[in-house]
């Protein structure tokens, strides 16, 4: 059975063997923040910390260097830089699904000077959530590690030493959260390929209603959304979906009211291509739609 000091002396190793990985952004004076190395001159960081700076450094090894804003996104609070100069190594990272309340996790700051870190547990996962700069997210790491002044943008790691979230202040004052790494790869992807988010579109308009008895028993849920408007030549409209349909599954997955439908749609590409089970006349129907691009995502 492995000692506390066998513990200790490998959580001193890990956090060692992440320092290459883990940078200071300077971007608001007097407020330095924390950055993870995501590729090859990539620089990943919360959104909130560079707000609207103009000039923003970032301090690794072996020196500190300016960077430029390649896209940012408020919703997950997340932003990507690139950097010319640093010689870090991207860390590994792990999988969203493999994290589970219980698991030992570590925070990292790269913030004043030497590396600084906390230890603690995931203790659980928070529903969809909405933060006070206007961000939406399906879903949050909650841990015990605590985020010291600073921590944001850096990463939430596991036991392995992987990066399996981004942690972010911005998630709730005094309760430590962190985006999963699944949603950062994809928002890191689509801001260094479009320099934004590109967010899936439907075009309609609708509200939740209750179904029959008959569909209740037919489908096993209460609830649909009947579509109140079309948008002209909008995604639905091309995909035949009209005015009085009731929208009750996507991808065979349930939609029951509209913060589901939307939920849904955060998850989905631009362009892709998905069945919509619809309610028409009494029928149950499906009808293939290719989502469009919210404009200015």
């Amino acid at each position: 059975m492995a000692t506390l000091s066998d513990l200790s002396r490998e959580i001193a190793q890990l956090v060692a063997g992440l320092a290459p990985s883990i940078v200071r952004i300077e971007a608001r004076r007097g407020r330095p923040a924390t950055g993870i190395i995501w590729a090859d001159n990539l620089v990943l960081t919360a959104d909130h910390v560079i707000e609207d700076a103009d000039t923003v450094l970032v301090t690794g090894p072996p020196a500190t260097v300016k960077a430029a804003v390649v896209g940012r996104d408020r919703s997950t609070d997340l932003a990507l830089l690139r950097t010319e100069g640093l010689r870090g190594a991207p860390a590994a990272r792990g999988r969203s699904a493999d994290v589970r309340c219980g698991h030992i996790v570590l925070a990292l700051g790269g913030c004043v000077g030497e590396q600084q870190v906390t230890f603690g547990i995931v203790s659980g996962f928070s529903g969809e959530f909405r933060s006070w700069r206007g961000g939406q997210v399906n879903t949050l790491i909650q841990t015990t590690a605590e985020l010291l002044p600073g921590f944001s943008g850096g990463p939430l790691v596991d036991a392995e030493g992987r990066v399996i979230g981004i942690n972010s202040w911005n998630f709730g004052r005094g309760v430590s959260r962190a985006l999963p790494v699944d949603a950062a790869e994809r928002v890191a992807e689509s801001l260094r390929t479009h320099g934004r988010i590109r967010r899936a579109y439907l075009g309609v308009g609708a509200q939740p209603i209750r179904l029959s008895d008959a569909l209740l028993n037919q489908l096993g849920q209460e609830s649909g959304l009947l579509v109140v408007t079309v948008e002209r030549d909008g995604p639905a409209d091309k995909a035949g979906l009209l005015q009085g349909d009731t929208i009750v599954t996507v991808d065979g997955d349930p939609v029951r009211g509209l913060d589901g439908l939307f939920a849904t749609l955060r998850g989905l590409e631009v362009d892709s291509r998905h069945p919509f089970g619809v309610v028409r006349a009494g029928e149950l129907k499906e009808v293939a739609v290719t989502l469009g691009e919210v404009a200015g995502s």
